[in-house]
Order: C-alpha cells, then sequence, then structure tokens
C-alpha cells in the first residue's frame, strides 16, 4: 500500500522548492524555489538543450576554427625548374637541389646555388598538396620563411581580440542582458569573418579584421550557455556542457573535411560563415535568462518566461499566477537589497579574502585549459594554455596533418561524457585535479618521444601521437568542469563578468601560444613541456576550488563568499541534495 499526495494541495510553503529551512523558519524565497516548481530539468530544459544550444555550439565551431584552415601551412620547400622526367621522383630531385637540416628533413627555405653553396629560395615555393589539395592564404600568398611569422602575427592579433572581447562583451552581458550580448557577438562573427575574407591580400588588414572577429569568440560560447544553465536545476548544469561540448567536438571535423571538396581557402570561408549564419533562425526561440531580469529587476518578463517554461513543462496548475509573482518580488527584493550593500563593480569579486582566492584560482586554472585546448577558449586561465595549444600542435604531429587535428578533436566527445559523468558522480574538485594529472603525464610522455623520434620511427610517432589524444582527452574534461565550477561559484550579477574576467585573463597570457607553439617546429618538445609543467601547476590549484555539486546557483555576493566555508581539503564525501542549505 502507497499513500499518494497531491502537490497543488500542499501549502505553497512546503512544496518542492525548500521554502522552509531545516529550524523550522521561512527563509526568503529565491529564483531557484520558483524554477523546482516550475520545472528544472524537464521538457523546456531538454527542448531549450537539443533544439537550441546544441545547434548553436554546432554553428558557433564553423565560426571559431575556420581560421586556422585560412592560414594553414603545409609542407613546403624552395622551387626549382625540373623537367616532366624529373617531375616523376621528386625525392630524388629534392636530394639533388634542396639540403638537409641537422634534424634530416629538407630545408623549407634554402636551396643549392651555384658551387654547392646554399642559397635562400630565389623562384618561389613548391607546396605538398600530396595528402589534400587544399590552397589557403599561406600558400596563395607565400606566408613561409621570411613571412612566416604572419601566422603568428594572425594568431597573436586574434588571442588580442579576445581580451578585448571577453572584457567588454563580458561586462554588457551582466549589464544589458545575456541575448543582446550573444546577438552582437553573431554579428561580428558573420560579417566580420566575411569582410576578412576580401583582405587576405593585406597583412595588416587582415590581422587587424581578424582581432575584430576574435572579440566575440569568448562570448559566443559563455552567453548562449550562461543562458542555459541559469535556465536549469543542479541536476542538469554537467549534462548541458557535456552535450555542448560533444557538439563542437563533433562538428569541428567537418571543416577539414571540407577542404577535399572545397580546395580553395576563400570559397571555404564564405561555406562555413553561411553554415554558421544559421544561428539566426534560432534568435526567436531564445530568451534572455530570468535569473538575470530578475537581478536588474524586470519582474513581469520574468513571469512571463516562467509561465511559458511552466507550460512546455506541464506545471501550470502547481502555481497560481499571484502566487508565482508574490515568490518573484519576495526574490527580487532580496537580490536589490544586496545589490545596493555590494555594488555592482567587478572589483567586488575581490571584496573579501575568501572570494578573492577563488577568483584568481578559476581564472589560473581557466588559462592552463585554455591553451592547451585552442579556440576555444577555454579552462579559465590555467586551463587555456594547455588545451589551445593541444589543437595547434597536432599541426605540428607526424603523419597525416589533417587526421591528427581530426582525432584530437574527436577525443572531445568521450572527453565530455565521461566528465560530465565523474563531475555528477564524484563531484566537481576531484574529476578537475584527476583531469589535469592524466593530462600531465600524457604531455610528459609526449615530451619524451618528441625528443627521441623522427618522422621515421613508427613507435615513437605513433606514441606521440596516444599522449596527444590521451591529453586532449583529460584537458577537455578539465575545461567543461571548469565551466561548471565558474557557473556554479559566481554569483547571478556577476556570472558573466567573473566568467570573463577569467577568459580575458587567460587570453592574455594566450597571446605567447601561437609562439609557444610554433617554436615546435624547431623543437617539437617545447610545446609539450610547457604544455605539461602548466598542467601540473593546474592540478595544484583545483585542489583549492570547492566542491560545487548538488548546490543552488549563488545568487549573491555574500552567497557565494560563505560558499564552502568549513568543509576540509580532504573530504571526498559529496553533500547529498536534501541537505543543501542556502
Amino acid at each position: 500500500m502507497s499513500l499518494s499526495v497531491d502537490e497543488n494541495n500542499i501549502p505553497l510553503e512546503n512544496r518542492k522548492g525548500s521554502l522552509v529551512g531545516s529550524d523550522g523558519h521561512k527563509k526568503p524565497r529565491d529564483f531557484d524555489d520558483v524554477l523546482e516548481i516550475v520545472g528544472s530539468t524537464s521538457n523546456y530544459q531538454r527542448f531549450f538543450l537539443y533544439a537550441i544550444l546544441l545547434p548553436l555550439s554546432i554553428f558557433e565551431s564553423f565560426f571559431g576554427f575556420l581560421l586556422w584552415f585560412l592560414i594553414d601551412s603545409p609542407d613546403h620547400w624552395c622551387n626549382v625548374p625540373r623537367n616532366a622526367s624529373q617531375e616523376e621522383n621528386l625525392d630524388l630531385w629534392k636530394n639533388r637541389t634542396i639540403p638537409r637540416e641537422p634534424n634530416g628533413d629538407f630545408s623549407k627555405c634554402k636551396m643549392f646555388g651555384p658551387n654547392d653553396t646554399t642559397i635562400s629560395c630565389n623562384a618561389g615555393w613548391e607546396y605538398d598538396f600530396s595528402t589534400v589539395d587544399y590552397h589557403s592564404i599561406v600558400t596563395d600568398y607565400d606566408w613561409v620563411c621570411d613571412k612566416s611569422h604572419y601566422a603568428t602575427w594572425v594568431y597573436t592579433a586574434g588571442n588580442i581580440g579576445h581580451v578585448i572581447g571577453t572584457f567588454v562583451l563580458g561586462y554588457l552581458a551582466d549589464k544589458i542582458g545575456r541575448k543582446p550580448v550573444f546577438i552582437i557577438t553573431l554579428v561580428i562573427f558573420s560579417v566580420g569573418r566575411a569582410v576578412s575574407l576580401f583582405f587576405a591580400y593585406d597583412i595588416w588588414m587582415f590581422m587587424i579584421l581578424s582581432l575584430i572577429v576574435s572579440t566575440a569568440t569568448p562570448m559566443f560560447a559563455i552567453s548562449c550557455n550562461t543562458i542555459g544553465l541559469e535556465l536549469c536545476g543542479q541536476d542538469y548544469r554537467a549534462w548541458t556542457y557535456s552535450v555542448t561540448w560533444m557538439a563542437i567536438a563533433i562538428a569541428v571535423p567537418i571543416v577539414p573535411c571540407l577542404t577535399y571538396l572545397v580546395p580553395n581557402w576563400f570559397i571555404l570561408g564564405w561555406v562555413t560563415i553561411l553554415m554558421g549564419s544559421l544561428s539566426y533562425v534560432l534568435l526567436p526561440w531564445m530568451p534572455e535568462s530570468p535569473r538575470w531580469l530578475l537581478s536588474v529587476g524586470k519582474i513581469d518578463k520574468v513571469q512571463g518566461i516562467m509561465k511559458m517554461v511552466a507550460k512546455w513543462n506541464g506545471t501550470s496548475d502547481k502555481i497560481s499566477d499571484e502566487e508565482m509573482l508574490e515568490m518573484l518580488r519576495e526574490a527580487e527584493t532580496t537580490q536589490l537589497k544586496q545589490k545596493e550593500t555590494e555594488g555592482e563593480s567587478v572589483l567586488k569579486l575581490f571584496y573579501n579574502r575568501r572570494m578573492a582566492m577563488r577568483t584568481l584560482i578559476i581564472t589560473f586554472v581557466w588559462y592552463v585549459d585554455s591553451s592547451i585546448k585552442a579556440k576555444t577558449i577555454y579552462f579559465r586561465a590555467m586551463n587555456g594554455l594547455v588545451s589551445y595549444g593541444l589543437n595547434l600542435n597536432s599541426l605540428n604531429l607526424h603523419g597525416h596533418r589533417y587526421l591528427n587535428f581530426t582525432l584530437v578533436i574527436l577525443m572531445e566527445v568521450p572527453g565530455g561524457l565521461l566528465g560530465a559523468y565523474l563531475a555528477e558522480k564524484f563531484g566537481r574538485r576531484w574529476t578537475q585535479v584527476l583531469s589535469f594529472l592524466v593530462c600531465a603525464v600524457a604531455c610528459t610522455t609526449g615530451s619524451y618521444y618528441s625528443a627521441i623520434g623522427s618522422a621515421d620511427d613508427t613507435f615513437a610517432t605513433t606514441a606521440v601521437i596516444i599522449s596527444s589524444n590521451i591529453a586532449k582527452f583529460a584537458v577537455t574534461m578539465s575545461f567543461l568542469v571548469i565551466y561548471l565550477q565558474a557557473t556554479e561559484l559566481f554569483p547571478t550579477p556577476f556570472r558573466t563578468t567573473g566568467s570573463g574576467l577569467a577568459s580575458t585573463t587567460s587570453s592574455i597570457t594566450l597571446i605567447l601560444v601561437p609562439y609557444i607553439v610554433y617554436s615546435g617546429k624547431s623543437s617539437l618538445t617545447t610545446p609539450w613541456i610547457v604544455s605539461a609543467v602548466m598542467s601540473y601547476a593546474g592540478m595544484i590549484a583545483a585542489a583549492f576550488i570547492p566542491e560545487t555539486v548538488n548546490h543552488n546557483l549563488p545568487e549573491t555576493l555574500e552567497d557565494a563568499a560563505n560558499f564552502g566555508k568549513g568543509r576540509k581539503f580532504w573530504s571526498f564525501n559529496l553533500p547529498k541534495k536534501d541537505d543543501i542549505k542556502k
């Protein structure tokens, strides 16, 4: 025999939403209480994830990774005229006309001159199109040898754009809303990149336009993901990030595949821009974040969105319009009082020692992951270096360039799945530490085999590729978790500002990453060593981030500052959902 309870007959203050504290006293009601009543992990959350966030993640990958293939640099050597018979034996001809570097590879910028002298290329260059007959800006305008730094300049300009974009647009997202900022980034992406294609012949114009386009990169993902995370409950956050992560991982390999079908950088640029511009179709279905609307006092709009969510979830009968309005007004009053005391300056993230240390650690961890991962921006400061570098460094690995790149990117799929599972099962904190440890060991292994191996050493080459994939797998888990931690630790009025601050700081340090990665053209071990050191440092820092699993999102700075108080460093026990107190 079982007892059933009609929730509609329960007094509002005792319904799901924990409106009465464990001490029996009524607590101030907040947005999470309303969200729990209308549904926080139901039909609408699934619709928003699979019909809006997932396709936007796919479209974002077309915008974000296009630049890598616009300025891709294949193997090349000096052009030395030869006849038809010599054309059939290229290696023999290169042995006779091109000197070798100390590592045994053919020189890219030197050729034999009269009397066995060595001179610089004087008749242009030949490019290796044997694996992919794709012509990039580099091959069309000869950005090699004395112009090889042009590609590094463009990457650096892009990272400067990341700094500007995350600082300015991150601030705007907390001032004018998440959705307006997302629209701004979409316009910058589509229009800016289209214009830049017409100025590839001019390095300075192309750099400036690439800088402008890159201002949109971080906040495109952060703004729309923040809306999704602020609309769902604690049980759905890890899965939401995991799905968007995997969508990007599956979509990115489409770009190198297109190089087989579209063998010209200009046409490839337009194809990917048009595909990414499908994002405009989804704008009417994207609401503003109700948490943000509540934080700025727009209760009518919040109520409209929550009624829509309730209708989707079939919970309209759970709460009347009057009850919802009463709860939202109480939540607004609590937030506005706190806001008057706290202010809105980003410096408030450092208003006490605990909050300052937490902000710095999140930023540091984000940086490591971002640089290892590429584009993508993004583990908040420490996380950045490792991920960005791994993606970019995949183009330095021996073997098929685009195949290596695709394999490294595809590791985000299992990495995202396992990361979401571990983050929910064992918590964010120790999943983060484990991810960095695995990445560090993999990078150390890759460094060793890069140092002792060569292009002809099959075992060493295989070991390097496997190490790269394992490192990418681990840093994907790490990146996913730091996104979760930043979302769950920064309070609502500073959620995108805090994430933007971490991403901005990360982007400043990422300016150096192209130089580190391109140093791999002369020393293959350098990118590996740097990534390994950063991973070990990130592992140590991540251990000091408090556990956030099964907790409500902090609404105020006071909530955020008090988060994690009294917890032991070596604690492995996760808080139960029923034990969580606001």
